[in-house]
């Protein structure tokens, strides 16, 4: 009903009316988009956004293949790997085979950030 659908947008936290959130998968994959609403809703920026997204995926391992415990390599071990950018200014921070790590775009994002 149009009531609903009202309180629904009243709950929501306010964005910014360019913000985009995409996503292509549904189910569990739809927390991650959440955890970014949040966090622009709260005022953070894209890449606040973008982390916050990928981190709760990888944390809740949205599905066999992302995220520490997902599928393995070659030798039986899972690796991580992640990239983040900073539209604002082409920053780039990316790793790669990380072992016994369990956030592994929290760890691009220290790199960007260094």
């Amino acid at each position: 009903s149009s009531s609903s659908a009202a309180v629904a947008a009243a709950a929501a936290p306010p964005v910014p009316a360019t913000a985009w959130v995409l996503n292509t998968w549904g189910g569990p994959f739809e927390a991650a988009s959440s955890a970014a609403w949040g966090v622009l809703g709260s005022g953070g920026t894209a890449l606040d956004a973008v982390v916050a997204g990928c981190s709760t995926c990888e944390a809740n391992r949205c599905d066999t293949t992302v995220g520490y415990g997902g599928s393995p390599d070659e030798q039986g071990e899972t690796t991580l790997d992640a990239m983040v950018m900073d539209g604002q200014t082409l920053d780039i921070g990316a790793v790669g085979a990380l072992r016994g790590v369990r956030d592994a775009v929290a760890a691009a994002r220290l790199l960007l950030e260094r």
